[in-house]
């Protein structure tokens, strides 16, 4: 195993011995509206959600009624819920050290990571919002504007019966973002950590690795609707893959392609449990760019013609599609917690005369499966080890082998406070020295999320929610 360089053992020594803590609860802005603690909510630690937590997501984010400014047809919290995400990362890749430019093979600090606002709850008794801004750090890409995501739940809950909500949304997480409540990283933001969860989760993998355009097969904007009881829920969706199109009087796409989740959740001897499917398909344009036309010169003039300038905004039409299956079982094993995540999918590959698949650029099946698991050991389960397993075939002929092996611990001194220390070894032809000689993007390092290269990955991430 790779150690660590000696100012990261250094940050490891100090903020162990700073965060030692007192009986302290999370605040972010959904404990704020509710009142409680963010482990009501979540499963270990964030952001893993618990059978609680599904429900509150279930209600549109309406739950929670103390200090409410009510009137005839109006609900409103007193207090806007607000919140900030962030993380200082360390992380270090095994490939050859360049002097210039200096990469992840040297070490490198990102101070702030992905940076994030989050406002959202309750706007009525039927209406939930959820806002979140990239305040800056690694996570914001140049000139994407403030909007990292959105969605609009508009719910109806029946007595004894479902919940049903219509969510218009817009995001970088891909169509999932709608509606989803699994932790096997089925959609990004709900798995056991944030960092590289492509390397650990085939349902990532299959929705982000190797795509033609980055992490610009991951985004999208659309509709959803779902229903939701206590142990199931399904999700349907029209969307395109754009996002941050946020000019009322700009061109977007019409959302033509479809998505489907379905998924079983029930509580078997103690453990709370789920399987599920979810389904990519149909053809959508992507806004790849603008031009300016100058329109046809009128009147036959020969100097000093009038002219229309036009700005024309350019598509790119992708094939999305794709599957996944996937499950989950969280509960008590020796008398600690412990999650169990699973996920298997495919990704057609692309056919030459027609729209690339956006999440196969290649001639071969793409498909990926990983095993996953998490257990408390200390500190009644805020310390708790890591493991993870990804197999998969990136779809490409030549260098179509991808593995990667994780090992971690992560420590919650605070429930809104983690630190995370992971090593990922990575293997495969897609990770070897002929596959970074033949200038393929998406060869060695391609699912490093690192700038360097190398077969192995050394991460020390501290996140915090506040």
């Amino acid at each position: 195993m790779k150690t660590l360089s000696a100012v990261a053992t250094s940050l490891i020594g100090a903020l162990m011995v700073l965060l030692i803590p007192p009986d302290a609860q999370a605040v972010p802005a959904f404990a704020r509206q509710l009142g409680v603690p963010c482990s009501t909510c979540h499963f270990q630690h964030f952001p893993e959600l618990n059978a609680f937590g599904r429900n509150f997501k279930q209600s549109g984010f309406t739950l929670g009624g103390a200090n409410l400014i009510e009137a005839d047809h109006f609900s409103l919290p007193m207090n806007m819920n607000a919140a900030i995400f962030t993380n200082i990362r360390y992380q270090k890749t095994d490939g050859h050290t360049p002097s210039e430019p200096r990469n992840s093979n040297n070490g490198e600090w990102i101070i702030p990571g992905e940076t994030s606002l989050f406002i959202g709850g309750r706007v009525s008794p039927n209406v939930g919002a959820l806002v979140e801004g990239d305040v800056g750090g690694a996570g914001t890409a140049e000139g994407s504007g403030f909007l990292a995501s959105i969605k609009v739940p508009l719910i109806k809950a029946f007595d004894n019966g479902p919940t049903v909500g219509v969510v218009p949304f817009s995001a970088g997480l891909g169509p999932a973002y709608a509606y989803e409540t699994m932790n096997t990283g089925a959609v990004g933001n709900h798995f056991m950590n944030l960092v590289h969860i492509n390397s650990m989760s085939a349902a990532q993998y299959i929705q982000v690795a190797y795509n033609p355009n980055g992490a610009a097969g991951s985004v999208a904007e659309g509709i959803g609707a779902y229903i939701s009881q206590n142990n199931f829920f399904a999700t349907i969706a029209r969307w395109s893959p754009n996002h941050s199109i946020v000019d009322a009087f700009s061109a977007s796409a019409t959302p033509n392609s479809n998505y489907a989740r379905a998924a079983y959740t029930p509580v078997i001897g103690g453990w709370d449990t789920g399987i599920g499917v979810q389904y990519f398909g149909g053809t959508s344009d992507q806004v790849s760019g603008s031009t300016t036309e100058v329109a046809d010169i009128t009147g036959g003039c020969s100097t000093s013609c009038p002219v229309t300038l036009t700005d024309q905004t350019v598509y790119t039409t992708y094939h999305t599609e794709a599957w996944i299956v996937d499950a989950q079982a969280q509960g008590t094993l020796f008398n600690r917690p412990t999650g169990f995540y699973f996920s298997y999918g495919q990704v057609p590959h692309s056919k030459v005369g027609e729209a690339q698949n956006i999440y196969n650029p290649y001639t071969e099946t793409k498909k990926a499966a990983s095993i996953a698991a998490e257990m408390g050991v200390l500190d009644s389960g805020r310390v708790a080890v890591q493991m993870a397993y990804l197999w998969a075939k990136t779809g490409n002929a030549d260098f179509g082998d991808d593995r990667a092996a994780t090992v971690g611990v992560s420590y919650t001194p605070w429930l809104n406070v983690q630190l995370l220390l992971l090593q990922t070894w990575y293997s495969g032809s897609a990770h070897s020295q002929a596959a970074l000689d033949s200038g393929d993007p998406f060869g060695l390092g391609g699912m490093l999320d690192a700038s360097g290269t190398g077969n192995a990955l050394t991460t020390l991430n501290l996140a915090l929610g506040f």
